[in-house]
Formats: structure tokens, C-alpha cells, sequence
């Protein structure tokens, strides 16, 4: 029997839901909920927050409902204890602080528009910073707020739209640190999948062939033998860190065809592969639920100024209330067409993927600057969770704002694709 957690004073005030099957989730898969709207009574900054978790097991759905959503909890808070206030020129006198030439946010580019409203750190610019710790050297290192939390320290100023990418809970924090990481990878991958697909090619598979591969696995069974879904599956290991995997997948519901896609990033393929697809799956509700929630132009036109794509929910519903801009993205034309573009090309290993998480790994594959920091809240900790977030500024990071995409680690002169939003949720 699950402890009762919830409660009009707790900071999940519902009891955690059981999401209805639809007809095309596997019998199997279990889809679970946290939510609160309660948290304005604790002063934290979110009106709501959910916390979703889906898996074969039921337990593991409700852990991982759980934890997403006191990962989500932990980060939302905007709290000044701890954090020191100051220049990088002042404080490196006596701290060890990150350099703010080495935030690569954003291209030169992108910076000189006359558009662009976001700012740039100086080293002369006064703002608090939260102490972090490097994660190969193990010594306490201070980082600018905003790469650390997913609120900004108004004062301070914006320097970014910020993300959720590498917070993570688990049981311990190397776990956490460790699902973290692998988000971090993810997000790296998919932005360059995204942003790349005018010069890149990628291989995809039929869900036809991954049943093939994998004759004997039960889970991949129940995953793709499945003829309500239909479905285009790409590897992108080749462009990652780790093992990554995009599934994007088509399914009707009153006549009319909707899209969801999961991506995940693990140490392995297969794991990789099963990931993706039952983020796809998880997909499924929620597609139908933000298209009816969010209010779009009623007509997208040639030079559409694309600032109301303001969130990861709106780029997920995009594509589906607005089908026929597929067309205008040679990635989602091939992901969409079901009939052909196939690769049997697998590849189960490849010499530059990072094995596992830990040091001499990260080195080798070229990451030298990993740091993180505990936001574990004290009412979370009561629960045996640990909440983290790992900040690895040599990776992508993957944008909710259209009009600001993280371009500073790309080359300036590739062609990259930012003409159209992606459809990340």
C-alpha cells in the first residue's frame, strides 16, 4: 500500500490519477499522474504542476510520476538562500567561477539582430550565482542562477529562456546525476537532428523491421506489433553522445490523423529504442489534450512572425493543428511518409558513444565541463527522492521559444533549419 502524500497543505494537494487506456496505448502500459495547484500557499512561482510517469510496471509508473514531479517541484522555486550576488571580475577573486565567455547560448549572429532581446553576461555585470560543484574535480564552483534553475532572479535580467533540461530525481544523487546526463544528451541530439535536416541524412526504420530485429523481445512486441499506430523510427546515434532514438508515430482519432513523437538518449540501443517509443505512446492524450487547449492564428502565411511559439506545449501541438505545413520540413515529410525511405542499415555499437556515466568517459568523448548542484526541496527529501541538475554547457540545449533557438555551438555558416518550429513537447 503507497503512503498516503497528498492534502490540502501538501504540496500535492490531489491524489495521483490513473490516465485512462485509449485504444492504441499496448494493455500492458500504465500511464500515471501527480498534480497540485496549490503551490502559491508555499510561494512557489508555477500556478500548476504535473508530473507524469508511464511503464509496464505499476509501481515504476508511479515512482516515476512521482519523480518527475518533484523534480519539476524542486526547480520552480526562486530562492535567494545560499546564492552569492556579484561581477565574475569581483567574485573570482575568491570563488572558482564559471567563465561567462564560456556560455555559448546563442550564435554572434544572433546576438547583433536587431530583434533579439535577450542579454549577454559580462564579466562586469552583477548577478547571483549558485554554488555547484565540478563534477571531475569534485571542488565547489559558482554558476551564473540561470544555468542552474528554470526561474530567472528577475533583478538579474534574462540571459535565456530557461529549460528543465538536466534536472533529474532519483533514489541517490549519481542516479539522478545520471538521468540528468542522458537528458542533456538527448536534447544535444535532437537539436542537431532538427536543426541539421537541410544537410544531414538519417536512417529510419519501419516498425516492421525493428519487430524483425528483435524477434524475441516481448516488450518491443507489445510496443510495435501494433496495426493502429503507424509509425517511423529513427536512429541518431550517429549525431549523440549515447544510444538516441526518435519515434514518431500517426494515429486517427474521429477521422482526423494526429502526431505524437518520443526521443530518448540511454547506453544502450535497445533501451534507447524502447524509451522513445513509450515517450510516443505517452504522447498520445496529451497531443489531444494541448490541441484543444491552445489558441493558434487561425492561418499560418509565408513570413508568419512565429513569436507566440512561446512553449514546448505549443511546438508539440503545432504540427498538428496545422498539417499542412509538413510539407515545409524535409524531416517531417520523410518522418510522416509511411510508404517508403526505409533503412535496414542497424548498427549496434558505435566507437564514440560514452559507456557509461563517469569521468574518464566523459573526457574521452571531449566533455570536460560537467557541473551540478542539489535542489532537493526538504518535503521532497522526506520521500527518499534526490533532485539534481547537471549542466553541461558543451551540449545543445533545446529550445521552447522559437525566436530563440540555442545556435552558439553550431558552425555559422551550415545551413541550419530554424525557419519552422520543431515539434519537441
Amino acid at each position: 500500500m503507497k503512503p498516503k502524500i497528498y492534502g490540502n497543505s501538501s504540496f500535492v494537494n490531489y491524489p495521483y490519477m490513473r490516465v485512462a487506456k485509449n485504444i492504441f496505448m499496448p494493455k500492458r502500459l500504465k500511464e500515471r499522474v501527480f498534480f497540485a495547484n496549490n503551490l502559491y500557499t508555499i510561494g512557489n512561482n508555477k500556478e500548476d504542476i504535473t508530473g507524469g510517469g508511464i511503464s509496464f510496471d505499476e509501481n515504476e509508473a508511479y515512482l516515476s510520476a512521482m519523480g518527475e514531479f518533484s523534480e519539476r517541484y524542486s526547480t520552480s522555486f526562486q530562492l535567494y538562500k545560499g546564492l552569492i550576488k556579484g561581477s565574475y571580475n569581483e567574485l573570482s577573486k575568491e570563488y572558482r567561477c564559471f567563465n561567462p565567455q564560456d556560455i555559448k547560448y546563442f550564435s554572434e549572429k544572433q546576438y547583433e539582430s536587431p530583434n533579439f532581446k535577450l542579454n549577454r553576461l559580462s564579466n562586469e555585470r552583477e548577478i547571483h550565482w549558485s554554488k555547484c560543484v565540478d563534477y571531475f574535480s569534485e571542488e565547489e564552483v559558482l554558476l551564473p542562477f540561470f544555468m542552474v534553475n528554470v526561474e530567472n532572479i528577475k533583478e538579474d535580467g534574462m540571459f535565456h529562456y530557461n529549460t528543465t533540461t538536466g534536472s533529474a530525481s532519483h533514489s541517490t544523487i549519481e542516479k539522478s546525476l545520471i538521468s540528468g546526463f542522458l537528458e542533456c544528451v538527448e536534447r544535444d541530439a535532437f537539436s542537431k537532428f532538427w536543426y541539421g535536416q537541410n544537410f544531414q541524412a538519417y536512417r529510419k526504420f519501419s516498425s516492421t523491421f525493428i519487430l524483425e530485429m528483435f524477434s524475441d523481445d516481448e516488450i518491443i512486441d507489445e510496443l510495435f506489433n501494433n496495426n493502429k499506430i503507424k509509425f517511423s523510427i529513427y536512429d541518431i546515434s550517429e549525431h549523440s553522445h549515447c544510444p538516441t532514438f526518435v519515434v514518431f508515430i500517426s494515429f486517427i482519432i474521429n477521422d482526423r490523423v494526429y502526431n505524437s513523437v518520443g526521443s530518448a538518449s540511454r547506453f544502450t540501443q535497445k533501451e534507447a529504442l524502447i524509451k522513445a517509443t513509450i515517450e510516443a505512446y505517452q504522447g498520445i492524450e496529451y497531443t489531444k489534450l494541448v490541441c484543444e487547449e491552445i489558441k493558434f492564428p487561425e492561418s499560418i502565411e509565408n513570413g508568419t512572425d512565429f513569436s507566440f511559439m512561446n512553449s514546448f506545449r505549443k511546438h508539440y501541438a503545432f504540427y498538428n493543428v496545422f498539417p499542412e505545413l509538413i510539407k515545409n520540413s524535409p524531416l517531417l515529410l520523410d518522418a510522416y511518409n509511411f510508404e517508403f525511405n526505409y533503412s535496414e542499415n542497424w548498427i549496434d555499437n558505435y566507437s564514440h558513444h560514452i559507456k557509461k556515466f563517469n569521468k574518464e568517459e566523459l573526457l574521452k568523448a571531449g566533455l570536460n565541463k560537467v557541473y551540478y548542484t542539489n535542489l532537493t526541496t526538504v518535503d521532497v527529501r522526506q520521500l527518499g527522492i534526490e533532485v539534481t541538475k547537471i549542466v553541461t554547457p558543451q551540449l545543445h540545449l533545446l529550445t521552447g521559444n522559437h525566436c530563440y533557438p540555442y545556435l552558439g555551438l553550431f558552425n555559422d555558416n551550415k545551413n541550419l533549419f530554424t525557419t519552422y518550429p520543431h515539434p519537441f513537447p
